[in-house]
């Protein structure tokens, strides 16, 4: 056993009593014989500590700490980790049992290669019964300009294993506790400046889909998208696409999170990112100033209509 590289397999929790046991024991059950499996409470107040201690006992390395986000959980993670290889594992996820075996094997014939991820399977709140799945989606080795295309993250953190000193290069997650969705999109563009990516084609996961997910927040999950497009401009965008290209791009960003701010009834915030979106990219400037006058005069209703009319003035 002591030959075998040793995998470090980080599961950030927060409130998820009911479910990241589940996550814990599809860590254990892997086939792969030489496993850590680090839990960080990221200050739940559901008894998750107690919980897993009685549960548990010395077979999982459990840390915890105040409410700061998963980006940093994983982080406190990372620096835990012994392990040579490191995985993460959201604590509503599972893996199947030869996941790290398999993403194993891929390293160990492509010394190239830093980052892994699989394919993933959506399943129902009870963790077994099949949903419909998208199709899955390869990247190039290379995928830098591929990721920051996208409009968000096209990569499940649950399904991907690293190299640690590649991660560890990088700086792991951004460290501002704000930084609660599109943290791994972050992650993975600075990751694929510098590093070979490889897509395995096999649902390896069990993404669990239920009422409760982080990825749900609408207005997080904006101010994410938005940051992580921000912190690309010192990334090296440049390779892939025009300034204009680029602009365009965050003054988009800027105008989805105006559209969930003006929803959740903070106009004057609201205001402000169509402000910026126009400031960004002064070609689309018009309809945006439509926008930004019904948020004074029309509830967020009005958007879908307001949209209407924003896309005949952008034919004109």
């Amino acid at each position: 056993m002591s030959r075998e590289p040793l995998v470090s397999i980080i599961i950030p929790t927060f409130n998820r009593r009911q479910l990241v046991s589940d996550a814990i024991d599809s860590g254990l059950a892997q086939t792969h014989p030489h496993c850590e499996i680090i839990v960080v409470d990221d200050g739940s107040d559901d008894d998750t500590i107690p919980f897993l201690r009685r549960k548990y006992g010395q077979r999982i390395r459990l840390f915890s700490q105040d409410n700061q986000g998963p980006g940093i959980a994983r982080n406190r993670g990372i620096a835990e980790a012994r392990g040579e290889f490191i995985h993460f594992l959201d604590a509503d996820d599972q893996m199947l049992p030869e996941k790290i075996a398999i993403c194993l094997e891929v390293f160990r014939r492509r010394p190239e290669i830093s980052v892994i991820y699989s394919h993933y399977q959506f399943v129902t709140p009870d963790g077994t019964t099949p949903q419909d799945t998208p199709p899955f989606e390869r990247f190039s080795e290379n995928p830098f300009c591929e990721l920051l295309a996208k409009t968000g993250c096209h990569i499940l953190i649950s399904s991907s294993m690293y190299r640690a000193e590649a991660l560890r290069s990088v700086g792991g997650f951004e460290a501002d506790t704000r930084f609660r969705s599109a943290e791994d999109w972050d992650l993975f563009l600075r990751l694929a400046r510098q590093h070979k990516f490889y897509g395995i084609d096999q649902r390896l996961v069990l993404r669990r889909v239920h009422a409760d997910m982080l990825s749900d927040d609408k207005l997080r999950g904006a101010w994410g998208r938005l940051k992580t497009v921000q912190n690309a401009r010192d990334y090296g965008w440049e390779t892939c696409m025009s300034a204009d290209e680029f602009d365009r791009k965050e003054a988009a960003r800027h105008h989805m999170l105006a559209l969930y701010l003006w929803q959740q009834g903070e106009r004057r915030r609201a205001r402000q990112h169509f402000e910026q979106a126009m400031t960004i990219y002064p070609p689309e400037a018009r309809p945006r100033r439509l926008f930004w006058l019904f948020t004074w005069l029309l509830p967020a209703s009005s958007m879908v209509w307001t949209s209407r009319i924003a896309r005949v003035i952008l034919r004109r």
